[in-house]
């Protein structure tokens, strides 16, 4: 029996309207947890590391009990395949980067940064998956890497022109990011997001927690609150962005996504007084609409 048009049209608008408020949640999601890492390793001066272990546990937790995909999550290939296992260490190298440079550049500059895995993750399915890189697409990486440039060099303080070690620790983080992105792309063949998820937690635990674990007992209950709540809200954001990925158009999902910079750049700016270079707010703008250009695959 065919579906009647106006049913299905019923159908296609309440997914889109749940798409919308789920990706709306997973940008909030994001956004809160970056303000957290930002408060907590420059205010309370809680080592980078930590937020980290407490994400990858509250992440473990998150999917094994609560998480339901269309596919099973599934632990042994965690352990067993060694895809998941490079999955799982590209995401603890991104991973680590982007909380690392968090309190020294900035929620909004750090986010910027991590961003630019899109970018990197074009060039790195190029060469490695042989994706075609056409003319438009090769314009829009340029005036990104130009972004870039314009981000990482120009100081409202110190010298007038320089790109640091947190710059270059960002960009890292951001290719391993991308290395990351390109492996889920072939993994989500044989495996469900819970499992690929599950794969980037287990793999940052397990060596975190040997690094961390002398600094737990230091922590106070307003501490041990503070990193629970930031490790959800990353937690839910990742999770959240699947589920609104799932139910949006790509082009819909990435402009949604693109709040996510924007947000911390705001909140960096209201509560920390974090302020950006007018080259800097330039290539802010080059490196946003360059990634909503490749990710929605206009270029």
């Amino acid at each position: 029996m065919n579906t009647p048009p106006t049913s299905l049209t019923h159908q296609e608008s309440a997914q889109t309207r749940r798409g919308i408020i789920v990706m709306l949640l997973s940008v909030l999601g994001f956004s809160v947890n970056t303000l957290l890492l930002k408060y907590l390793g420059s205010v309370r001066e809680i080592p980078s590391l930590l937020p980290l272990v407490f994400r990858a546990g509250v992440g473990i937790f998150i999917v094994l009990v609560f998480f339901r995909g269309r596919r099973p999550t599934r632990i042994r290939p965690v352990f067993t395949e060694p895809l998941l296992f490079w999955r799982g260490l590209t995401g603890l190298l991104g991973t680590a980067a982007y909380y690392w440079t968090v309190p020294s550049l900035g929620a909004g500059k750090a986010t910027l940064f991590c961003n630019t895995y899109v970018i990197f993750a074009a060039l790195i399915a190029a060469l490695a998956l042989g994706e075609s890189l056409t003319w438009k697409r090769f314009i829009w990486l340029a005036l990104a890497f130009a972004g870039i440039v314009f981000l990482a060099g120009p100081q409202l303080q110190g010298p007038a022109w320089s790109i640091g070690l947190d710059e270059m620790i960002a960009l890292f983080g951001a290719v391993m990011a991308a290395a990351s992105v390109v492996l889920v792309r072939q993994l989500t063949v044989h495996h469900s997001i819970g499992t690929i998820y599950l794969a980037q937690c287990v793999w940052i635990f397990v060596p975190m927690i040997f690094l961390t674990s002398r600094h737990l007992p230091a922590l106070s209950g307003m501490d041990w609150t503070l990193l629970i709540v930031a490790a959800t809200a990353a937690s839910y954001g990742q999770l959240a962005m699947n589920e609104g990925y799932r139910c949006l158009s790509v082009t819909t999902g990435a402009s949604l996504q693109m709040l996510w910079p924007v947000l911390t750049a705001i909140g960096g700016l209201a509560w920390f007084d974090e302020r950006f270079a007018p080259l800097q707010l330039v290539g802010a703008v080059l490196i946003l609409v360059s990634i909503w250009a490749i990710s929605t695959r206009k270029a």
